[in-house]
């Protein structure tokens, strides 16, 4: 079974290249064109990094048969997401405090904060929630319902002037564009690779569905937004690193949508313990990095308030590492 390692390595490999890509041409369309930073980073970007979330959660649920690996690689996946960008704020407080997070941000999260809670409720929630002549679970409509109330309020972004001389590439927008298109392919061939791999392993050394979802298609699935993020702080470009975690996550939720409307035998939503303790710490993560960008839009001293940006940030890393600790343990 080592060469199916070897293999899911190489596949995880090929995900980190086409996230580097993808990251670069998207700092240079953030530069060279008018579009809105909101845009590009809290809606494409979220929704082309989240195609391995997309495409491993249908395999999953439509060939596989097995909504477990869904629902945990989705949950993981944001809670590595989260604690990678809180790490990235720990350890650049300077530049995070000095840079203005755009507020829509924030009521991206929230809407995100309010799905995670659902969910954790779901545990009391009759097993027959289900809307009456479709197979799907009503908390699916309460996901889309939220999401479109997300998407309305964060309308109406715009950017004056995106144009960086300082940072020009040799390629034209056009030829950008469709460079973005070739990676953004490249990136569902390997989610669905990784689907695969990851059933396998979980049946070969007998761990349970969520928390192989959890850890192997989460930790795999979340590498583009962890490379996009660590390229974005690179550049000093907090609003699109912001943009790009948090829209990922709010996106990730659709994807659970999708994967409910594409299992035919039941409902994606799990109950059982591992997927409440997933939920929680999901959740956990949620609120604390909502009250981190609070601070950040709201605080007009931002320097003085480092240190609070520093121990919110470590609290979030803190919750992840328990939360791997706990699944590990579980295992």
């Amino acid at each position: 079974m080592w060469w199916l390692v070897l293999i899911y390595i190489i596949v995880t490999a090929l995900v980190i290249f086409c996230a580097v890509a993808l990251s670069s041409i998207l700092d240079q369309l953030d530069k060279r064109t008018r579009i809105s930073s909101v845009f590009l980073g809290g809606l494409v970007l979220a929704i082309v990094t989240s195609l391995p979330d997309l495409f491993t959660a249908l395999s999953s649920v439509c060939f596989i048969k097995e909504p477990e690996l869904a629902f945990g690689g989705i949950l993981g996946g944001n809670i590595i997401n989260l604690a990678i960008l809180a790490f990235f704020i720990a350890v650049s407080t300077k530049t995070f405090s000095e840079t203005t997070i755009n507020k829509r941000f924030i009521i991206t999260t929230v809407i995100s904060l309010i799905i995670s809670i659902i969910l954790l409720l779901n545990a009391f929630l009759p097993d027959s929630f289900m809307i009456l002549g479709i197979n799907v679970n009503a908390i699916s409509i309460c996901i889309v319902a939220l999401y479109t109330i997300m998407l309305v309020l964060n309308k109406g972004d715009h950017k004056t002037n995106a144009v960086d001389t300082l940072v020009v590439s040799k390629y034209s927008v056009k030829k950008l564009v469709l460079f973005f298109v070739l990676c953004a392919i490249a990136l569902i061939l390997c989610a669905v690779a990784l689907s695969y791999i990851t059933n396998i392993l979980s049946d070969y050394y007998s761990i349970d569905k969520n928390l192989a979802g959890a850890l192997f298609l989460g930790l795999s699935t979340a590498l583009p937004e962890i490379v996009t993020t660590t390229v974005f702080i690179k550049k000093k470009n907090f609003n699109l690193a912001v943009g790009s975690i948090v829209g990922s996550v709010a996106f990730n939720w659709l994807i659970l949508v999708l994967s409910d409307i594409f299992y035919f035998d039941g409902t994606i939503f799990m109950k059982d313990a591992n997927a409440q303790m997933l939920t929680g710490f999901l959740t956990g993560a949620l609120a604390l990095m909502t009250v981190i960008l609070l601070f950040n839009a709201f605080l007009k001293k931002k320097n003085a308030w480092r240190w609070l940006y520093f121990c919110l940030s470590v609290a979030v890393v803190a919750l992840t590492v328990a939360y791997l600790v706990t699944a590990f343990y579980i295992l």
